[in-house]
């Protein structure tokens, strides 16, 4: 770790940790906290500074692991509905948007990216297209000799991310079910649709489980907040991963959209209408990457919810579902014609910006000049992070890391909040460590390692400086849940409420016990501007996937 990355560590440290409390809580707060050194901007960036963490368990690094970051669920122009749906009906796919896709990809600083385009328009596209194999831009496609799996692209520098290799693989995306990291193609008329829902027969849905994972691939429950799959169905499908969270969702709640995607509630306009701050002079819009933190609050809770029901009874691995299609357009709703034709006039003074484009039509536009579903704009938001070991062949982290989430060695993290520092969930046992996803007896020591700080990301809007107004601190508490063998719902153990916190404690009981950490993300309440109340609303930040006691 360079000099300057450690004196930035403690900065944020200083900036993000909560004062102590005083009286009676400040015995708590020290037990919680640790003994947390503090420094300030003046502190020389050559010094040999070093995070004072509390002890504990060493982090995961020094147990011979990295943190990766992948995308699970990725739509390209191979799929009907992606790029605008400009797949035409000979097939002639974009490659402008496929050259965006590549760009977003590797600046966005993946290390996996796990494509999941649409079976009826993949199917019949080699793998060396579906996963945008160029010879003249240096890839190496990873496989058999005319059967390749995966391709590893070298990305170049840019202003967000090193030059690094970006592994890209190749999957589909079905009703429910979404293989990633396909070695093979599935056909079409074996899949019939890739249906998994309850509505057809549980044999038919698991031949189509059983085609997908003997092609190669980590099977996964794409959309597991809809209605029309149950925590059964996943139960009796055996499905390695499912989705716990997933943008496209998220966008439903705004429309009223139910959990299959019908409209059955109320449009929720005063979030709509939000949309005009982002949409007007750039000087005055928030930060266009923060519009998805505007409805995070609103996001479904269906899928968090299932996916803890079904590890009462099994390991199933939780993940964020992307879901970029970068195909976002709007009808001309107030225009001609439209749906609200002459509804919107007593809008245009308030609203000028958004009533323009409910006129116009098409594709909304951003303060910065991007669209609001811009691949780096999506890509940048979530992330999957496998714990990986460092070092691994291109050629072999494929497989890898689909081993890694299948295992659930696992977290999820909403990136656009900040990146969370030195954050762990461990179990010790005989002086051994054991990671996510493992199963040990009943007494062995679990350790959290709440995050030591809230880093921006390299491509974030917001800096440093942004944490350290000592009057609108960001606070984080870690919740440990624990789901009983069988039980309907978890039950929240344990709070640890701060930053650079750190508590063991023994797991008693049989079950799965797993940490969440919510966030009130303050340092973003500048680059929200007009919005900056959304600066006070407690998220979702990170999610670990479980450890199980027996």
């Amino acid at each position: 770790m360079s000099n300057a990355r450690r004196v930035g560590i403690l900065l944020v440290l200083a900036a993000c940790s909560k004062q102590a409390p005083a009286d009676a809580d400040a015995q708590l707060a020290a037990e919680v906290l640790g003994d947390v050194a503090l420094v300030d901007a003046s502190v020389d960036a050559a010094a040999d500074v070093s995070p004072q963490l509390p002890p504990g368990p060493p982090l995961p690094s020094a147990r011979g692991w990295k943190l990766a970051r992948t995308v699970v669920h990725i739509h390209s122009a191979y799929s009907h509905d992606a790029c605008d749906g400009e797949v035409s009906k000979a097939g002639t796919i974009n490659q402008t948007c496929l050259a965006q896709l590549r760009a977003g990809l590797c600046v966005s600083g993946l290390d996996v990216a796990f494509m999941t385009d649409h079976p009826s328009t993949m199917n019949d596209r080699t793998f060396e297209q579906l996963l945008f194999f160029d010879a003249s831009q240096g890839d190496q496609l990873v496989g058999p000799a005319g059967a390749p799996f995966a391709n590893v692209i070298q990305c170049p520098q840019t202003a967000t991310a090193t030059a690094h290799e970006l592994v890209v693989t190749a999957g589909f995306e079905a009703t429910h079910l979404m293989p990633v990291g396909l070695h093979a193609h599935v056909t079409v008329t074996a899949m019939e649709g890739g249906d998994l829902s309850d509505a057809v027969t549980l044999s038919d849905a698991r031949a189509r489980v059983d085609m997908a994972r003997a092609a190669g691939a980590l099977v996964v429950n794409a959309h597991s907040e809809q209605d029309d799959i149950s925590v059964q169905r996943l139960l009796d499908l055996g499905v390695d991963a499912m989705e716990i969270y997933n943008i496209h969702a998220n966008f439903n709640m705004i429309l009223g959209k139910s959990g299959s995607g019908s409209a059955t509630g109320s449009i929720n306009l005063p979030r709509i209408f939000e949309l005009e701050n982002f949409l007007g002079d750039p000087s005055a819009s928030p930060d266009p990457n923060l519009l998805l933190l505007v409805m995070l609050d609103l996001q479904p809770e269906q899928a968090y919810l299932k996916w803890q029901q079904a590890l009462a009874f099994k390991h199933v691995t939780g993940l964020l579902g992307n879901d970029v299609h970068q195909d976002v357009t709007l009808d001309a709703y107030c225009g001609p014609g439209g749906q609200f034709a002459g509804a919107c006039d007593g809008f245009k003074d308030q609203y000028p910006h958004l009533v323009a484009l409910l006129t116009n039509g098409g594709t909304p536009m951003l303060a910065d000049g991007a669209r609001v579903d811009s691949y780096p704009r999506m890509l940048q938001a979530i992330s999957d992070r496998p714990l990986v070991a460092p070092g691994i062949a291109a050629a072999d982290r494929p497989d890898a890391y689909k081993a890694a989430l299948k295992a659930g060695r696992n977290w999820v993290v909403f990136d656009l909040l900040g990146e969370p520092v030195d954050f762990d969930f461990v179990a010790e046992k005989d002086g051994q460590f054991h990671e996510m996803g493992e199963t040990l007896p009943v007494g062995t020591q679990l350790w959290l390692r709440t995050p030591s700080g809230c880093v921006p990301p390299a491509w974030a809007h917001w800096t440093l400086a942004d944490t350290q107004n000592t009057a609108d601190l960001t606070e984080i508490r870690t919740i440990v849940w624990y789901i009983a063998p069988g039980a309907q719902a978890a039950q929240n153990i344990l709070e640890v409420k701060g930053f650079a916190g750190i508590r063991g404690f023994t797991a008693d009981k049989p079950g799965r016990y797993h940490l969440e950490t919510r966030i009130i993300p303050r340092h973003l309440r500048k680059s929200l501007k007009a919005l900056g109340d959304h600066a006070d609303t407690e998220e979702r930040w990170l999610v670990s996937n479980p450890i199980a006691i027996q």
